[in-house]
């Protein structure tokens, strides 16, 4: 009976004490904790679809500059469906007629969210980029807005999402201050007129982004980088005016071989018919170049109606001479 004493004693003072559970509490804190894990998972579920887009678009970025080899241009546009997949958070879809399209999930609304929020940088910037593959084009403000902000690296990622986003309304006046800013790098500058060409043929403002060029190709031209330049002397071809050949024309002489690149390729695009001479010069033996030859010719195609004497120079001069 001894032995039973020690236990009796512990649960009389159990029941004797002031102090009792409070069972009916367990389910509230017990929803609080899963309310408190859940959150917790898709903070890392958001995480790695941050790290994804951010592996994905450098990526892209490489598929892209590559761009006219077969192989490059299937895996951007592979990369691109699938980063666009994942910015509106709809995985693969597909598409038949009379199924509606699924609507945009979290993570789209939290891109939105994390794109506006300078509490943490590095999402900022992968968001301010991502944004520019969901095809929304009422997007263009939140991105907009990184590309105003003092941090050159998140003004690059937003210049990059409105390249990729290129909707119509996009102000050229931001990017310009950018491409003019000569504070910022030549990456940075560079990255903001390639996003002004690829705006250009969808712009509402087309006649104010040629503006920027020429402002650009004669008050600015000796203090601009080579990648400024080439992208302003194709956006002069691409505006089809013929009032911009001779400036565009006014390249083809440049030291940077990328630049003469483009500039024989505005002004095919110009019809620059009294600068043939010119681009005959560039197939021949004076240009060590391939790829400065190769865009000549191609000009000299595009003059001629399409005729091609490859790098014959007395068949292009004869050629020329008959329609004269």
């Amino acid at each position: 009976m001894k032995r039973l004493a020690l236990p009796l004693l512990l649960l009389a003072a159990c029941a004797s004490s002031p102090t009792t559970l409070r069972t009916e509490d367990a389910p509230e804190e017990a929803s609080r904790e899963l309310t408190l894990q859940q959150a917790e998972q898709r903070r890392r579920d958001f995480q790695n679809v941050l790290i994804r887009l951010d592996q994905g678009m450098e990526s892209y970025s490489k598929a892209r500059s590559n761009r006219g080899n077969l192989r490059a241009d299937e895996q951007m546009e592979k990369l691109e469906k699938l980063l666009r997949e994942m910015v509106l958070d709809i995985g693969p879809q597909e598409v038949k007629a009379g199924m509606p399209r699924r609507e945009p999930g979290e993570n789209f609304r939290r891109l939105q969210a994390v794109a506006a929020d300078g509490s943490k940088p590095e999402e900022q910037a992968i968001a301010l980029a991502a944004l520019g593959f969901c095809g929304q084009t009422e997007m263009m403000p939140t991105i907009l807005q990184g590309a105003q902000l003092a941090d050159p690296a998140l003004v690059q990622r937003a210049v990059f999402g409105l390249a990729i986003l290129r909707a119509p309304a996009t102000p050229p006046g931001v990017l310009a201050s950018i491409i003019e800013n000569e504070k910022l790098g030549e990456m940075s500058r560079t990255q903001a007129a390639w996003a002004l060409y690829e705006v250009q043929d969808v712009s509402d403002h087309k006649e104010q982004i040629v503006g920027v060029w020429k402002r650009l190709l004669t008050e600015k031209r000796d203090s601009l980088p080579a990648g400024v330049i080439v992208q302003a002397v194709r956006g002069l071809g691409l505006s089809r005016d013929k009032t911009q050949t001779e400036l565009a024309a006014s390249f083809l002489k440049h030291q940077v071989p990328k630049v003469r690149e483009a500039a024989a390729v505005a002004t095919g695009r110009l019809n620059a018919q009294t600068h043939v001479e010119d681009l005959i010069a560039m197939i021949g033996p004076s240009e060590a170049v391939p790829n400065v030859r190769l865009a000549a010719r191609k000009a000299l195609q595009e003059l001629a109606g399409q005729e091609d004497y490859g790098y014959d120079v007395s068949a292009w001069r004869k050629a020329f001479d008959r329609g004269r």
